[in-house]
């Protein structure tokens, strides 16, 4: 896996899971959660398509200070992955809600996204994610079911990005996250579980994922993950077997009504059964221990040497857990890294909306920093022998505008989000065939 007006909805971000803990905090999805709700509504997969020949998009500019690029030199790539290899980026994780020069919220969003996929097309992407959330309706109900009205993006609004990506000959991952707080503020109780309470969350998230890929068997979905996204729910590993038959049961009730592909977040839990019935494991991959002394002497040579440490510390898991040969495991590799100086380092940051007194003020830009670690990640990935390589990621990587400088949008500056910076031509060139 993630993590975004009159309420600053869309600054409000959700995080997909990428290995490092949840930051959600319970207190803004309470905040949130009815003033942020999508309008999506009925079970039909025509789209209405809007009049837009009056709706100009506005100009977003392009330009930041000459710092914002860092003192590192920027690698020029010269490789490339194999043509069967997945090339994937997932957009920023919340719906355009702001409608500036349109008559509605809706033409607006859909002249974004057009630009965005033309854009994603243009850089090679073959496969692109979007990433969905809204609330259950009742915890306390003995069947979960999402609360379409709260959908994040609006149902009929999902539809037709899925229509507008294929229409580019680009497929389509999903991705749902399971909120913690359901519509009447119930809250998932995720500090000291019992095995029953866990498994009542596992069969809820039964309900809630057969609901997900109805839809998206209806609506033509290529790619679906299995896993909640961001929800931290660490308790699977103190029942692994309770936990890992019902996802069994979950993967299989799926393969009974979705016909495309089906992706498992890294399991907290690593088990031959499980892995054996998805398509592929999505595996978050950041460089082994890197330190404050290694963000001093960074380079592409070091850089690959520590994700391919990082590579060898997953094989060396899945080997001891899984009791399968790892070489046979096909993987997404997934990347959430930000551009700031102290990426690496410190980690993910939240970029979406301020936090402890909004903090991302104080963090120093730099984008040379990205695109060191993503050609040394891809340099890593195409020299190791470890895992299978299914594919290439790059989880709520793509800004849905072309901003580069912090303000009402949040801190694409400090993004993850390649798009606008040195980076994206690294991946373009990566994922060229």
């Amino acid at each position: 896996m993630i993590d975004n007006k009159p309420v600053l909805c869309h600054n409000v971000s959700y995080r997909h899971n990428t290995g490092f803990p949840m930051r959600i905090l319970i207190s803004l999805v309470a905040l949130f959660l009815v003033a942020c709700g999508g309008g999506g509504a009925g079970s039909s997969n025509t789209v209405t398509q809007p009049v837009v020949a009056s709706c100009i998009l506005k100009t977003y500019s392009t330009s930041y200070p000459n710092n914002y690029n860092g003192s590192n030199t920027i690698p020029t790539p010269t490789q490339r992955f194999a043509n069967n290899v997945m090339r994937s980026i997932g957009v920023k994780d919340y719906y355009p809600t702001d409608n500036n020069n349109c008559s509605t919220v809706a033409e607006h969003s859909r002249l974004l996204y057009k630009k965005t996929l033309d854009r994603l097309q243009a850089n090679n992407v073959d496969t692109v994610e979007i990433y969905q959330y809204g609330p259950v309706t009742n915890f306390n109900n003995a069947i979960w079911t999402s609360n379409e009205n709260s959908w994040q993006i609006p149902k009929n609004e999902l539809i037709w990005f899925i229509q507008e990506a294929h229409s580019r000959n680009i497929k389509v991952t999903l991705v749902w996250q399971l909120w913690p707080n359901d519509s009447l503020g119930n809250q998932i109780n995720t500090t000291n579980p019992t095995e029953i309470e866990m498994l009542r969350v596992l069969r809820g998230w039964h309900n809630v994922i057969m609901d997900m890929a109805r839809f998206s068997n209806t609506n033509s979905v290529d790619n679906l993950y299995i896993q909640w996204s961001a929800f931290h729910y660490p308790i699977v590993t103190t029942y692994t077997e309770s936990a890992t038959l019902e996802f069994i049961s979950i993967i299989d009730d799926i393969r009974s009504v979705f016909s495309g592909k089906l992706f498992m977040g890294t399991p907290r839990f690593y088990d031959k059964r499980i892995i054996e019935k998805v398509d592929a494991i999505v595996i978050p991959l950041s460089p082994s221990n890197w330190s404050f002394v290694d963000d001093a002497n960074i380079s592409v040579s070091l850089l690959k040497d520590r994700y391919k440490d990082a590579i060898i510390g997953k094989y060396l898991d899945f080997s001891l857990s899984s009791n399968m040969l790892p070489a046979n495991i096909p993987v997404i590799w997934d990347f959430n890294i930000q551009s700031r100086d102290k990426a690496l380092s410190q980690g993910w940051v939240e970029d979406g909306f301020c936090v402890s007194n909004c903090i991302q003020n104080t963090y120093v830009t730099d984008f040379s920093i990205q695109a060191l670690a993503i050609e040394g990640a891809f340099q890593a990935i195409k020299e190791q022998t470890y895992f299978k390589t299914y594919g290439v990621n790059f989880s709520t990587g793509y800004w849905h505008t072309d901003t580069l400088t912090s303000g009402s949008e949040g801190f694409p500056n400090l993004s993850q989000s390649i798009r606008g910076k040195p980076a994206e031509n690294i991946v373009k060139y990566w994922y060229s065939k």
